[in-house]
């Protein structure tokens, strides 16, 4: 181990992926917090975490916490992140990046207030070989000019419409599939193809409207979307689009597929295939770069291997290591975009006589 210490506040998905995660890149998490202290401890003890508390400002009080992962709903990411950075501590901060851009940009204004220290969102997706792989080969041209471009997570993660209501079936809170796929969608493609989106339009859809509160089972509106479908236009003059569905009865593996004029790649099930004009895919994945433990698997949990690794170099003094990383910049231009597809959606559909 390092002795760079990592503390998480949260303890939901993040925590459990990027303990394993983190530990296995050579960090070591200290100290865990969440909102109701019994829970968080057994949770700790469950994942050998040595300290915790039911208060994150404590959180932020130790010594031995260097670096900071906000793993909670969004709706808390502006007032943590900008207290963990007072506070003299890096951060990391789950996507969405905040509920809206005006959060988004508070954010930035601290991160910029306090330049010493390393303010990045968790698109950890950035830092998998395939998705390196994919952005040299744009930058080199391999595809051509591209034209179009199609985004897809498809999954039953809510197909279930007795799985009980939490915040991510609260829109107020930051919960949904745009705010929470969607905005990695938007990062994966302004990352592989270093370019800013333009314009957008979209779609968002609630099919399963109400579900059982805990403990009482009572059914509760769900005001969060489950289903979302929209359109970017980018400044270089590709389109996009991209879908995110959490309502059907099988999974497909998630997939970004780029169109170009001379060429395909596509990256699927966590491998990058590649076209030229033959359209004939192959195989091109590189090889992993990194040990990963035989009880981690899946895109996000092994590129949070990757993202530990860079922390830990970075931390060590080599920051270059997070070149590839999405700062607190590139976490408002996404927000702006997800706000944008929320408000084309409010102008509703076009009826058609």
């Amino acid at each position: 181990m390092t002795g760079l210490g990592v503390g998480i506040i949260g303890t939901g998905w993040g925590v459990r992926a990027q303990t394993p995660a983190f530990r296995a890149a050579g960090l070591e998490v200290v100290a865990l917090a969440g909102g109701q202290a019994d829970k968080t401890r057994r949770i700790a003890a469950g994942l050998a975490v040595p300290w915790s508390t039911g208060n994150w400002r404590e959180l932020l009080e130790r010594s031995d916490v260097d670096l900071v992962s906000i793993t909670t709903p969004p709706l808390l990411h502006r007032e943590m992140a900008i207290a963990t950075l007072e506070a003299g501590k890096h951060v990391l901060c789950e996507k969405p990046t905040a509920l809206n851009s005006a959060e988004a940009e508070a954010m930035l204004a601290a991160a910029q207030a306090h330049p010493k220290q390393l303010a990045l969102i968790d698109h950890e997706l950035r830092f998998l070989p395939v998705f390196r792989m994919a952005r040299q080969l744009v930058a080199a041209g391999d595809i051509g000019r591209l034209r179009h471009a199609e985004a897809r997570i498809v999954g039953g993660s809510r197909a279930d419409p007795q799985r009980p209501w939490n915040w991510w079936s609260d829109v107020q809170q930051g919960g949904g599939a745009l705010a929470a796929l969607g905005s990695h969608q938007i990062d994966q493609l302004r990352y592989v193809l270093d370019d800013e989106v333009a314009a957008a339009r979209g779609l968002i859809h609630t099919f399963i409207t109400e579900r059982p509160a805990e403990p009482s089972g009572a059914p509760t509106a769900v005001t969060a979307d489950d289903f979302t479908a929209f359109h970017l236009r980018f400044h270089k003059g590709g389109i996009a689009l991209a879908v995110v569905s959490l309502v059907v009865p099988a999974s497909e593996p998630n997939s970004l597929t780029l169109y170009g004029d001379a060429g395909v790649l596509r990256i699927a099930g966590g491998r990058l295939f590649q076209a030229g004009t033959d359209g004939d895919l192959r195989d091109i994945t590189p090889p992993h770069k990194v040990n990963i433990p035989p009880d981690i698997s899946g895109d996000f949990p092994i590129a949070s291997i990757y993202l530990g690794q860079a922390l830990r170099e970075a931390l060590e003094g080599d920051r270059t290591a997070l070149t590839p990383a999405a700062t607190f910049g590139d976490g408002l231009q996404v927000q702006r975009v997800l706000d944008a597809v929320r408000r084309s959606n409010d102008a509703g559909w076009i009826e058609l006589a």
